[in-house]
């Protein structure tokens, strides 16, 4: 089995779409009917914040103990981007380039969270601040010199292209197709413009989508469409298939991975950040792609077991997932 402490040698970066998750608990034992208004209230009784979007795939990282975590984002000055960068700095990773914006909404996911009448904890629909402001020219060149100073310093790049209009800028993509580090790609919206030096890591979604917005016909196997899309793009695909694994598909390779079998209640949320995070490292600590992708589909295990929270997994963690399965 490869030393996954291997990993405490490797120089990781990410730049990306940051935002805080928050959940507010609220006991609705103790509610009681507004005076001023003809509503119940969320009595929130407990606070839990921690990074969102790629601030979560930050998080992953931090967690596997790189050498070194360096980290690109944009942040507002208000309430929010306070605490992205409090929480951000409490992983230890160099949040030098986290760039403050003056007049820039700082994303946040607000999960209120009803409990107390019954065992049930009850999700309400999800409050976000999210912005849709276009950077400014200077941010811009900010990211671009980032880019710079990292290429060739990093063993491997992840970026997190989550908010239409956000840090992935036409030039900023540019600059990330012509990277000398090994870039790994996790993009919502437009993944099949990213020929990267690397791997990019759609779901069966994202990858039906980048297929049909590049105007070709969409194949029925996701093998397949993962060899589309790495037609597509020249880059190497790996393609996450939740509950079936993943397939990676590269000029020369195809390996499948199976998922790991968990029992009971799970929660998916951030659980590809988890899956990139791990496979990044990985490789970058100089694993092959199958046992990098197994390593993955450890993490992810071991973090959809984590209820209610954008979890993470250590090496620890992990191993234990591999051990238990040899």
């Amino acid at each position: 089995m490869f030393d996954l402490d291997r990993i405490g040698s490797v120089s990781a970066g990410v730049l990306g779409d940051f935002a805080v998750d928050i959940y507010w608990y609220a006991d609705m034992t103790k509610s009681e009917l507004s005076r001023e208004t003809p509503h119940y209230p969320l009595p929130i009784v407990r606070e839990v914040m921690s990074p969102g979007a790629a601030g979560n795939l930050a998080a992953n990282i931090a967690a596997l103990c790189p050498k070194e975590l360096h980290i690109c984002g944009i942040r507002g000055d208000d309430w929010r981007g306070d605490i992205l960068n409090k929480l951000l700095v409490q992983t230890g990773a160099d949040t030098s380039g986290l760039i403050e914006e003056k007049g820039r909404f700082t994303c946040a996911y607000c999960k209120p969270m009803r409990m107390g009448i019954s065992n049930v904890i009850y999700e309400d629909p999800r409050i976000d601040f999210a912005s849709f402001q276009a950077l400014l020219p200077e941010t811009e060149e900010k990211v671009l010199g980032w880019l710079d100073s990292m290429d060739g310093h990093l063993d491997v790049l992840c970026v997190c292209d989550q908010f239409l209009g956000g840090i992935v800028t036409p030039k900023v993509l540019s600059r990330l197709c012509r990277m000398k580090t090994p870039v790994l790609v996790d993009s919502r919206y437009r993944i099949q413009k990213y020929a990267v030096n690397g791997v990019l890591k759609p779901n069966e979604d994202e990858c039906r989508a980048a297929i049909g917005k590049n105007g070709s016909a969409v194949p029925d196997s996701p093998e397949d469409m993962a060899r589309m899309l790495s037609d597509i793009t020249g880059a190497a695909v790996l393609l996450t298939l939740g509950e079936n694994g993943s397939i990676y598909v590269s000029k020369n390779d195809v390996i499948k991975t199976p998922a790991f079998s968990v029992q009971g209640e799970t929660d998916i949320c951030g659980a590809g950040d988890t899956f990139l995070s791990a496979f990044a490292c990985m490789t970058a600590a100089g694993a092959d792609t199958a046992e990098a992708a197994e390593a993955a589909a450890a993490a992810s295990a071991v973090t959809v077991k984590k209820i209610g929270m954008t979890g993470t997994a250590s090496r620890d963690e992990i191993r234990k997932i591999l051990c238990r399965n040899k």
